[in-house]
């Protein structure tokens, strides 16, 4: 995207007037509604202005004789330059809270929970994504006889997160021997990650079932720490049907290609966050993905106790209400980080 222009203080008072318009009603801002909120300057004046707004490439005129409205480049401006720092007015605080104070114990729970509030809070898509971590480590593991040759391993990995994975047995076993090689991993493994397990000291000769095991446990490790870095949910496709952006059903689908595609998105999620402020706000052609250029994510971090843990954010059109959003953003995202410490701890 081009450098900003800078701007002087009329033409920002009204390119910030036409955002705070086009992104209420969705209907281009002429200079005549513009000048009952700017009352000290004529329609010709503000006409003018408009006119030069549209040169530099604040704005765009759909048509001859429509009004405008922002560009990228524009909600660009207003974001980075414009927009008021609002703190989260207290009657979204609390309708917020009380549906993120009862967080389920596990972190699927918590990544779903914190994804359907927000999306309802703003009336788009959210995205929550799960705290990157070195590994998934056990918590429990229970082994269960299905036949002879085939046994449950039950894992239950640091954050409560409980996966199944069935074994096939090298040689016949029964349940009691299960249970002794279960008692015996509880002891050794608790607590380490699949890199640990692998090294585990399990190639006692007197118990080649156990080392069986063992390889299992931490080849089934690197492919869930795999996908835990990618471990995305979101919520509010829904809210996306009402706004008129995506009324063209080909756009809309371009989009949910995108957000149905963990891999692409967890990239896209990596790439656009900037550390250096606490929300960052992508706008429209600055993902560099072609689906989303009628789009804008808002996004944030959170912390599970002195780590980054992963993203919250809002997907939704350019025009979109960046100063209700961020702000809700951020609180979603303190809950989320606040509950994951819990789940984790």
């Amino acid at each position: 995207m081009e450098s900003a222009i800078p701007l002087d203080t009329r033409k920002e008072r009204i390119l910030k007037a036409v955002v705070s318009d086009y992104t209420a009603t969705g209907v281009p801002v002429g200079s005549h509604a513009l000048a009952v909120h700017l009352a000290s300057w004529s329609a010709a004046t503000i006409r003018n202005e408009l006119a030069t707004l549209v040169d530099v490439g604040y704005l765009l005129q759909p048509h001859t004789s429509a009004g405008r409205v922002p560009s990228d480049l524009g909600y660009r401006y207003y974001v980075d330059f414009l927009m008021d720092d609002v703190a989260l007015p207290g009657a979204a605080r609390r309708q917020l809270a009380p549906l993120l104070a009862l967080m389920p114990q596990d972190l699927e729970g918590v990544l779903e929970t914190a994804a359907q509030v927000l999306a309802a809070a703003v009336d788009a898509l959210s995205i929550v994504t799960g705290p990157r971590t070195g590994g998934a480590a056990i918590k429990h593991l229970d082994l269960v006889s299905l036949d002879p040759a085939h046994a449950l391993l039950v894992m239950v990995l640091e954050g409560n997160v409980v996966r199944q994975h069935t074994l096939v047995l090298s040689r016949e076993s029964d349940q009691d021997e299960l249970s002794r090689l279960a008692g015996r991993l509880n002891a050794e493994l608790r607590g380490l990650d699949a890199t640990q397990v692998a090294r585990f000291a399990g190639d006692d000769p007197r118990e080649p079932l156990l080392a069986e095991i063992v390889a299992a446990i931490a080849a089934f490790l690197r492919t869930f720490s795999a996908r835990q870095d990618t471990l995305i949910v979101h919520d509010g496709v829904r809210n996306l049907l009402h706004q008129p952006e995506f009324e063209d059903v080909q756009r809309l689908e371009q989009v949910l290609e995108v957000v149905e595609e963990d891999r692409l998105l967890g990239e896209l999620l990596a790439a656009a966050f900037d550390p250096a402020r606490p929300v960052t706000v992508v706008i429209g052609t600055e993902t560099r993905i072609s689906q989303l250029r009628s789009c804008s994510l808002v996004l944030t971090t959170y912390r599970v106790g002195e780590s980054r843990g992963g993203t919250v954010g809002v997907l939704g059109p350019t025009r979109m209400r960046y100063e209700q959003v961020a702000p809700r953003v951020r609180f979603v995202a303190d809950r989320v980080g606040s509950a994951i410490s819990r789940v984790m701890s």
